[in-house]
């Protein structure tokens, strides 16, 4: 995942904005990406439960939203269960 962190950078270096986001906070603090989203779902569901198009929206939104704002941004962490 390490090696994602460093694609996002290269990408912003180049001009192209990036966003992540994940469930695990500890690797989202080592990797220091751009911008991100932490959700509080668990492995296979970042995005959201499976066949909850509602919340993978909201969390697809959360992370989209991020683009509009300069980077660096803090890791937002997204209230999702």
């Amino acid at each position: 995942m390490q090696s994602v962190g460093l694609l996002a950078r290269a990408l912003e270096a180049a001009g192209i904005a990036t966003t992540m986001t994940s469930w695990m906070a500890g690797r989202m603090g080592a990797i220091k990406p751009p911008r991100a989203t932490l959700t509080q779902l668990g492995a296979g569901m970042t995005l959201g439960h499976p066949g909850d198009a509602a919340q993978q929206r909201r969390v697809i939104q959360a992370t989209l939203d991020l683009l509009a704002q300069p980077a660096p941004v803090p890791v937002v962490r997204i209230d999702e269960r």
